[in-house]
This record gives structure tokens, C-alpha cells and sequence, in this order.
């Protein structure tokens, strides 16, 4: 029976009070031009005006640099860690120019409108590189994440750089302002230096836009759209400040409150969640996963299993891609749980099978590569259909495969959802001659008596103890207490994702049989595989 689809509304909208004030903004600022007792309000308190703005958008600045980074400590996107960096830098220098404006208290040297300036293009430039940089860079999947451990080292050279360029910032503006060239006169006005950088940071403010802009079609986001707004107002608030002849013009203030408010926007942006699908997101991936197999938008990858003892190539764990023609490539750790809600599931994991069973039925054939076990990993749904061992035996027959060459693999949580059930299904699959591993071992709750009847090939290493092993010694005990274990109940054991030549080390000090991970290879596509399988061959010596 086809699902129905109701409309869900948007998880963000574009705060109403916030359209107002900038509304409101902008008739204050006409005002203050077409009135004259207003504009010489204005005029008067405009020293007031000026400290309230840039407080609130140095504090927006700090707000953005800490959501960006407690966001990246939960996902560690490289694009996120570049705004925060850019923001705290944006913050520090704004903090300067406040503190150097005409009217306020001497900042270490006397202030003058040309200190504060040159405060106020260095934030500017440095706002509007990480923006582009940010909107430029591709946002990596999940799969290319860098490790918990590894964070605090991504952080140091942004934060070290934008720092670097403050602090040289900070030296010349205050103790070598003969070196720069004048931006400000207070009988002409602006310089033609300083309205060609203010040019130069719109320019950069539109280039980000334009290619925003050029995602928003295929990215309902709507964080992108209050990114895109952000952009646009600091473009607009840098053309006002082309257009001033005193620090106190109608045009300053203009530009301070969509400063301000632009970076509000920024925040905001930040804060619908980039990384969480909002719902229209997953409607819209579970929409397009219902067509992408008929589509043939989906395709298998083979990531290698290398023997520790041999350094030959011992099988192949069986992964799903989707490459979506606009969406781009999404990763499965964010369209499995949406096939898994929305009963795609079964369907997923029948393509997955079959094109698994009829590949490797094709390098059988072709004699490539040899004596080797692909995995292919079971769902719960696959699991409890009644069906499944009759399912298998089928494909088995129909592309002529032998049993030996396929394996399945279930984690620990589907093993005992009914232990019962799955030590008679696993009994009769190991009859046959499949190949069966317990994934992600030791992050579960099989116990060790449902462990010794699962009656299985092998245990799986999850890679949670396999990350910190060079570092934590009670992540090495582990790993040894499941291969020892393992061995003793005739189960080898393969290791998940191996990074490092350290990790491979200890690895076969303790015992460990296989391995797998990106220290050998990423998942690869059908033709990479068979070119890596014909190097792999032949014994070679594995070597940390």
C-alpha cells in the first residue's frame, strides 16, 4: 500500500519581530535624514548608540564562536570549526575598535577614527574569509569525521592563525600606525583606500551568496536561508560604509544595526542545526529513497579485510552508497535510520543481498578474488523475516555461488532481540556453509552463554575499543579478553577501524586474526576492489 505524505512544516521560520526591527531600522535611519531635529539627535547621542550596537555584536560574535564550537564537539565538521575560529578573531578586533573610537577612554595609544577603522577592516576581512570558506568548503559525511580524540588538534592551527593575525593587528594599529596609509580625513572624509577595501568585502560577502545561492535549490534547509540573509545584510551594511564623510553620519548608524543585526542572523543560522536533518529534510531523503533504488541511484562498496597473518587480502565487508543527483552523496548514517522508520528497510536490505550475492557470484566466475568471505550486514527487520535462510539458499542457487563465500553479519542487539529464535536461524544459516560474524561485539548485552550457542565464525572488534588503543590500557585489556575468548570458543575475531600503524601493532601483539579500516583502504567501488584484490593476491608482510 503507497504511503501517504502529509505536509510538516519547517522546523525554523524567519522570526517575525526580527523582519520589523529591520524595517523599523531602516525608517529610523530615514528619518534621521529627512528630519532635522531627529538627525540631530542622532548626531548627538551618537557615541551612545554606537558603544550599545557593538556590544551587541561582539557579544553575537562570542555567541557564534561558542555554538560553533559546542557544535563541533558533537559533530566535528571542519566548516564549523572555521567560523567559531573566525568569529573569536572577529570579536577580539571589534572589541579594539569600540574601545578606539573617538569619545571613549585613550586604548593604550590616543584614539583617533583612522585606529578605529583599520580595527574595523581587519574584523570585516577576517568575517568575510571565514564566511566564504565556510559556504565554499563541502561539508564531509559522517564516515570522513575526524575522531574524538583528534578534535583539540584541529582546533590549534585555525585558532592559532586567526589569533596570530590579531595580535599582529593589535602590534601595528597601536605602535606602528606610521605604516599605514591614511583611510580617513576629517575634512574629506574617506580615503579612496578605505572605500576600495570596503568594496573588497562586498565583494567577498557576494561571492558567498552566489554560491549559497546555488545550493539553496537543492538544500531545503532553512539555516541556509537565514545564512544567505546574514550575507546579504553585511554586503548592505558595508556599501553604507562607503558613503559617510563623519563619524557620526546617518550611514554609520545604519550600517552598525545591520552589522548587528547580520550577525544575529549568523547565530541563528548556526543554531537551527546543520548537521540535524530537520523534518522536511528527512521527508524530503525519505521521498527520494523510495525511487533511488529503481533509479539505480544506490550502488555497492567493498571495504577490504586484510589478514594480520598473511598480509593477504581475507574478505570484504558490504556497504550501500547513495549519490543523489542534487542532494549529492549522503551517508548512510543519516538515510539508514530514515529507511529504518519509514519500512524502506526490508526493501534495502533485498537490493543490497541480491547485488552482493550476484557480484560475488561474478568474481567467483571470474576467478577474482580468490578464497576470500564477503559480509553483508543484517537488519533487524531482515533478521525476524520469517523467510530469510529459505531467501538465501534461493540467491545462493540461482547465481550458482558457494555458500563459503557469503557471510552475514548482525550486531549484537539484533542477535538477542530473540535470542531463541536467532541461535535456531543462525544454526541453520551456519548449516548451509555462511560465513556468520557478531558486529560491533562488546557494545551490546549478549551475554556469554547465548554467545557460546550463536555458534558464530567470528567476533567483530567494535572500533570504539580499536581507537584509543595505543593511548588507553583498559581498551587494550579489552581486546585482548575478546580475542582470548574468542579463540578459546574456535571464533576469530577482525578488528574495526584501523587507523594507525600503532593501533595495527598492538593488534597483532594480542592476537587479533583480521582487520579492517582506512588504514588499508576506504570503501571502495566495484572496479577499485577488483584492482585492489589483484594486488593482495599473494602473502605480503603487514608492517606498522
Amino acid at each position: 500500500m503507497p504511503r501517504t505524505y502529509f505536509p510538516r512544516p519547517s522546523n525554523y521560520h524567519f522570526p517575525l519581530w526580527l523582519g520589523i526591527s529591520f524595517i523599523a531600522a531602516a525608517f529610523i535611519g530615514l528619518a534621521t535624514i529627512f528630519i532635522e531635529p531627529i538627525e540631530d539627535w542622532a548626531h548627538r547621542h551618537y557615541l551612545t548608540w554606537h558603544l550599545i550596537l557593538e556590544i551587541a555584536s561582539i557579544a553575537f560574535a562570542f555567541a557564534v564562536f561558542a555554538l560553533g564550537w559546542s557544535t563541533y564537539r558533537k559533530h566535528p565538521q571542519r566548516n564549523i570549526l572555521y567560523l567559531a575560529c573566525a568569529f573569536i578573531g572577529v570579536a577580539l578586533l571589534d572589541i579594539a575598535h569600540t574601545l578606539s573610537f573617538e569619545g571613549m577612554p585613550a586604548f593604550v595609544t590616543p584614539n583617533n577614527p583612522e585606529k578605529a577603522i583599520y580595527f574595523w577592516l581587519v574584523a570585516r576581512y577576517m568575517a568575510a574569509v571565514g564566511l566564504l570558506i565556510v559556504v565554499w568548503l563541502p561539508w564531509p559525511s559522517v564516515n570522513e569525521l575526524p575522531q574524538r580524540h583528534g578534535r583539540i588538534a584541529h582546533l590549534v592551527w585555525p585558532l592559532s592563525l586567526v589569533l596570530a593575525i590579531v595580535l599582529l593587528t593589535l602590534g601595528v594599529v597601536l605602535y606602528a600606525p606610521a605604516w599605514l596609509p591614511q583611510v580617513f580625513n576629517t575634512e574629506t572624509g574617506l580615503s579612496d583606500l578605505k572605500i576600495v577595501s570596503e568594496y573588497g568585502i562586498i565583494t567577498l560577502h557576494i561571492l558567498a551568496l552566489a554560491i549559497l545561492l546555488r545550493r539553496l535549490p537543492n538544500n531545503s534547509e532553512c539555516n541556509l536561508y537565514l545564512l544567505a540573509s546574514a550575507l546579504l545584510l553585511m554586503a548592505v551594511s558595508e556599501l553604507l560604509f562607503t558613503s559617510y564623510t563623519a563619524i557620526s553620519d546617518t550611514a554609520m548608524l545604519l550600517g552598525h544595526i545591520y552589522k548587528a543585526a547580520a550577525y544575529l542572523l549568523l547565530y541563528m543560522a548556526l543554531d537551527t542545526g546543520h548537521l540535524q536533518p530537520p523534518p522536511f529534510r528527512i521527508q524530503q531523503l525519505e521521498k527520494a529513497l523510495e525511487i533511488a533504488i529503481q533509479n539505480q541511484q544506490v550502488h555497492l562498496a567493498f571495504q577490504p579485510v586484510m589478514g594480520l597473518s598473511n598480509g593477504r587480502l581475507a574478505g570484504a565487508e558490504v556497504l550501500i552508497r547513495w549519490t543523489h543527483p542534487k542532494l549529492g552523496t549522503i551517508g548512510p548514517a543519516e538515510f539508514i535510520p530514515i529507511a529504518e522508520k519509514s519500512g524502506l528497510m526490508p526493501e534495502i536490505g533485498e537490493w543490497v543481498l541480491k547485488n552482493a550475492v550476484a557480484q560475488i557470484a561474478l568474481w567467483v566466475r571470474q576467478g577474482l578474488p580468490p578464497n576470500v568471505c564477503f559480509s553483508v550486514n543484517l537488519s533487524l527487520v531482515q533478521f525476524r523475516y520469517p523467510l530469510l535462510v529459505e531467501r538465501i539458499r534461493q540467491l545462493l542457487e540461482t547465481y550458482q555461488l558457494p555458500p563459503h563465500f557469503l557471510g552475514l553479519e548482525i550486531t549484537e542487539s539484533v542477535a538477542m532481540h530473540n535470542a531463541e529464535s536467532a541461535i535456531q536461524t543462525l544454526r541453520t544459516l551456519r548449516e548451509q556453509g555462511i560465513s556468520l560474524s557478531i558486529d560491533d561485539f562488546g557494545t551490546g548485552h549478549a551475554s556469554l552463554s547465548h554467545l557460546k550457542l550463536f555458534d558464530a565464525n567470528t567476533l567483530k572488534i567494535d572500533q570504539s575499543f580499536v581507537r584509543d588503543l595505543a593511548l588507553d590500557p583498559r581498551d587494550r585489556a579489552i581486546v585482548q579478553a575478546i580475542v582470548t575468548m574468542a579463540h578459546a570458543l574456535g571464533m576469530r575475531t577482525i578488528a574495526e577501524g584501523v587507523e594507525t600503524a600503532a593501533q595495527l601493532e598492538i593488534l597483532k601483539t594480542l592476537g587479533c586474526d583480521q582487520v579492517q579500516g582506512y588504514y588499508f583502504s576506504r570503501p571502495l567501488s566495484t572496479e577499485e576492489f577488483e584492482a585492489f584484490s589483484l594486488s593482495h593476491r599473494r602473502p605480503q608482510a603487514i608492517s606498522a
